[in-house]
């Protein structure tokens, strides 16, 4: 059984990886284009207005995928799936209707930015959807809808762009990758529909109850990066929060490619495995062979931030390259802590969880400081943050699970 784990665990995660590669150098292409038509302030406004609309969602979802893909089969029913169903259907409409008001009341309101709301809440709840197919793990359907997604929504960026429709091809972007994210679900039968219907308070206070950890979770880390983008746009205005937000998103680039091994298949792999032994081995496992290439990559982004980021992106966007550079930590550790995360969600060792997310908003907060106090420019301090920020949260709950299981093998 678990040979078996492990051989689907190298065919998905090729497929995914491939997938998810493709869209980096895509998605990375795109971007050169981009920046060279965009200011950096057109970009800070776009990122701004994202950041908030995410934050709405991961403040106020229970986080039913999660739910889903942890389920005992014996547990999986009609009845169980017609509740998660409903569940998602209403927390997206509430979240679109409380960022709708939220727009009008910040005097923000427009056609494209209601159309980034319908796209990122189309997008969350197709998300939480795919989790009812994805517990039989269909991973290359799943990675050839998700890379169509991807290349139209960049394509037509790209060509709109062209055209001379300018920043507003960012918002158009984001719906084109959700509504095809919702057709490719559909035509590879992953789309699950049932009729919804209001949910019972105590249904509510189930699903709550089955999933505070992880709602906990989902809220401090769905708003750790959006926190990042809002506080650069508070230090140095929208100007600072789209330089920001390019430097963090080619910090993020090696998670990107690696994030459907981490956060996918080994969260489903982690729960669907009953031999703790197992289980354990293969966590170790994944940890040596991330490291050494991550490791890697994050000197690579020390030693040459600076001259290519300028070159590539052009002068205007020169201080990406400073700021790329203090997250090099970021690049080391973020998967590595999401790792540990997918662990330790899926055995339910939300405690230590929690503590390894208190740790990591320590290790953001205190550099911030420093540059909200003068003594390091806001950017870079923000940047640094997020460095120490994953790496002792890594340490936090590596150190602590060596620890327990120390001690219970004694």
């Amino acid at each position: 059984m678990n040979e078996i784990n492990y051989k689907n665990l190298r065919i998905s995660g090729a497929f995914l990886v491939g997938g998810q590669l493709f869209q980096a150098i895509l998605a990375f292409g795109v971007n050169l284009v981009l920046v060279r038509h965009i200011s950096p302030g057109e970009f800070g406004r776009f990122a701004l207005i994202l950041a908030g609309t995410s934050i709405v969602y991961s403040v106020i979802s229970p986080r039913v995928n999660v739910l889903i893909t942890r389920m005992p089969q014996a547990n999986y029913n009609s009845k169980v799936k017609d509740m998660f169903f409903s569940a998602m259907t209403l927390e997206t409409l509430v979240g679109a209707l409380i960022i709708s008001l939220w727009l009008i009341a910040s005097d923000n309101a427009g056609l494209f930015e209601f159309m980034l709301v319908g796209a990122v809440g189309l997008r969350h709840w197709t998300d939480l959807n795919k989790a009812f197919f994805e517990r039989s793990m269909p991973y290359r359907q799943l990675a050839v809808v998700e890379t169509s997604a991807a290349a139209g929504g960049h394509f037509l960026a790209l060509f709109l762009l062209l055209g001379g429709f300018g920043w507003i091809v960012l918002f158009i972007r984001e719906m084109m990758i959700s509504f095809i994210n919702l057709i490719g679900l559909w035509r590879i039968g992953g789309l699950t529909l049932y009729s919804p219907r209001l949910l019972s308070v105590s249904e509510w206070v189930v699903l709550y109850k089955d999933c505070k950890g992880v709602w906990l979770d989902g809220v401090m880390e769905g708003n750790f990066h959006r926190l990042t983008i809002l506080l650069a746009g508070l230090l140095g205005g929208e100007s600072t929060a789209g330089l920001f937000f390019q430097a963090q998103r080619l910090a993020f680039v090696p998670h990107q490619i690696l994030a459907p091994i981490v956060s996918r298949i080994l969260a489903v792999w982690f729960g669907q495995t009953e031999d703790d032994g197992v289980r354990k081995a293969g966590r170790a496992r994944v940890l040596r062979l991330l490291f050494l290439p991550l490791l890697l990559t994050g000197i690579l982004t020390l030693l040459f931030s600076d001259p290519v980021v300028p070159w590539l992106f052009g002068e205007n966007w020169a201080r990406v390259a400073d700021i790329l550079m203090a997250m090099f930590g970021m690049v080391i550790f973020c998967t590595l802590f999401e790792t540990l995360k997918a662990y330790c969600l899926t055995t339910r060792r939300t405690v230590t969880m929690f503590g390894g997310r208190v740790v990591q908003y320590v290790g953001l907060l205190v550099p911030t400081a420093a540059g909200y106090s003068g003594w390091l420019s806001g950017d870079f301090a923000l940047a640094a943050g997020l460095s120490t920020a994953y790496f002792f949260a890594f340490l936090f709950i590596f150190i602590v699970l060596h620890l327990n299981e120390r001690d219970t093998n004694d």
